[in-house]
Order: structure tokens, then C-alpha cells, then sequence
């Protein structure tokens, strides 16, 4: 397990896309913060319109000269452009290992093939970190020189937990696109399902379906209240942090991300296991 790990990590830093993807998101995250934080363009009234579309786009909240930088940060990287930097990389990641022959050349049982799959899985988590790293230096870099007092970190300790907190749920949505990976061999549907999924349209329709359940059966709206599906999926969560911060109960984001990963990993090693051929 640990020489998989070793290889997989030798050959991550020699991926290209790697080094594409960060560069682009170090410069679309620096070049947005700049946008986002400019006086002009928060004060004009005549662009007002503009600017929310822009927003809705971008920001997952309205940024002001009193937002702190915790909740530019916050608002930028959980829009979903990371998510689907990160479900494209974990499923071109894994068809570049195939098509690489690889794993043609390793001579393992059928037991130790879970251990491929495996072994990906700190890939994943390592190139998340790298993104929302590189992602925090570019919107630092983006909205400095707003005056004095503007875009201030107020709480170290909140903006570790907001980046340890999203690194670990987008990287069991790589997990999970790695997983469907596995189960087509082909790029084209596990990415289509990276950017719907980032744009959080199952949730979306989950949410429909639970409320014509809710106004056919009223009973049913408490147990909707605190147990419904799309309020516990992994994009939505990465969007109330965004949007709320940690205003949610902890218990439950762990609850959430342990399931997650548990239920991704265990199917995604059980896919590659049961291959024929690898």
C-alpha cells in the first residue's frame, strides 16, 4: 500500500494537468478578488444589476467593503469552480494512469487490487490542499491595497477549519468521481456528472421531490426539517460553508463527510476489485 502511494505521488508531480490547473486557478482567484473587492464597482449604482449576475456567478454572497476576508475567501472558493477542478483532475488522473500502462506492468492479486484505488485517494486529498492553498495566496494577492482596515483576517482559527473542512468534503467528491470512473472507463460521463454535480442539481431535484412529498404528506415536514437528503449531501454542504460559515452543527458536517468517504471508497475499490482486467 505504502510503495502505491510512493508511485502514485511520483507521478502526480509529474502530471501536467496538475500544473495547468493551479496556475489557471491561482490566476482566475486572483484576478475575480481584484474584481470582486473593487470600490467601483460595489458603490456604482448603474452597474448594481451587473454586478449581482456577476455575483451569482462567482460569489456565493455579496461582497462589501465591511466583508472580512475569511468571507471573501469563503464565498469565492466554495462557488464551485475548485469542486470542478477537482472532480476533473481525480477522473483524468485515473484515465492517464490506465492509458499510461501502469497498471499493466503491476504484478498484484486480487486482493491487493483494492489497494490501487486506494492509494489514489491521498492524490486526491493532496492536490485539493494544493488548489485551496494556492487559491488563498491568490485572493490574499487580489485584495490587498483596498485601504486600511478592508478585507482584515478576523479569525485565523475560522479560516483553518473553513479550509480543512472543505478540502476534506471536495476531496470525497473526487473520490466519488473516481469511483464512477471506474464503473464507465470513460472520461466523458463521470465529467458531465463533475460539473452538474458541482452546480448541485441532484440536490436540486432531491429538494423538488422532498417537497411534493412534504405537500402530499404534511406529517412527514418535521422529519424533512432535520433529516432531508439534499440538506446532507457533500455539495450542499460545501455551499452552507460558504454561504453560512460554521452557523451548522459540526456533528452533523462529520457525520456527512464520514459516510461520504466510507460509502465512495469501499465502492470504488470494490468496482476496481471485481475488474477482469485493469
Amino acid at each position: 500500500m505504502l510503495n502505491f502511494i510512493k508511485m502514485n505521488l511520483y507521478r502526480f508531480f509529474k502530471t501536467r494537468v496538475f500544473y495547468i490547473t493551479l496556475l489557471i486557478t491561482v490566476i482566475s482567484f486572483g484576478l475575480l478578488s481584484r474584481l470582486e473587492t473593487d470600490p467601483s464597482s460595489q458603490f456604482d449604482n448603474e452597474q448594481t444589476v451587473q454586478e449581482e449576475e456577476h455575483v451569482g456567478i462567482v460569489a456565493t454572497e455579496e461582497i462589501t467593503a465591511e466583508t472580512s476576508f475569511e468571507q471573501l475567501y469563503a464565498s469565492l472558493t466554495a462557488s464551485g469552480y475548485i469542486l470542478i477542478m477537482v472532480g476533473v483532475f481525480a477522473i483524468v488522473y485515473t484515465e492517464q494512469e490506465r492509458k499510461s500502462g501502469f497498471l499493466k506492468n503491476l504484478l498484484t492479486t486480487r486482493r491487493e487490487k483494492k489497494n490501487i484505488f486506494a492509494a489514489k485517494i491521498p492524490v486526491v486529498f493532496l492536490y485539493t490542499l494544493i488548489m485551496f492553498l494556492g487559491s488563498l495566496l491568490a485572493i490574499r494577492l487580489g485584495c490587498l491595497g483596498r485601504g486600511e482596515g478592508m478585507y482584515e483576517i478576523k479569525s485565523m482559527g475560522v479560516l483553518f477549519r473553513f479550509i480543512t473542512d472543505e478540502v476534506i468534503l471536495h476531496t470525497v467528491f473526487g473520490i466519488a468521481m473516481m469511483a464512477i470512473y471506474e464503473i464507465t472507463r470513460n472520461t466523458i460521463i463521470p465529467i458531465m456528472l463533475a460539473i452538474f454535480g458541482s452546480a448541485n442539481l441532484h440536490g436540486m431535484l432531491l429538494n423538488m421531490i422532498e417537497s411534493k412529498l412534504v405537500s402530499m404528506r404534511p406529517s412527514l415536514a418535521g422529519f424533512m426539517e432535520k433529516y432531508a437528503l439534499s440538506r446532507n449531501l457533500i455539495v450542499t454542504k460545501i455551499n452552507v460553508l460558504g454561504d453560512e460559515g460554521m452557523a451548522f452543527p459540526s456533528m452533523n458536517l462529520i457525520a456527512v463527510i464520514t459516510i461520504g468517504l466510507i460509502l465512495y471508497s469501499v465502492m470504488g475499490m470494490l468496482i476496481f476489485t471485481k475488474r477482469d482486467t485493469i
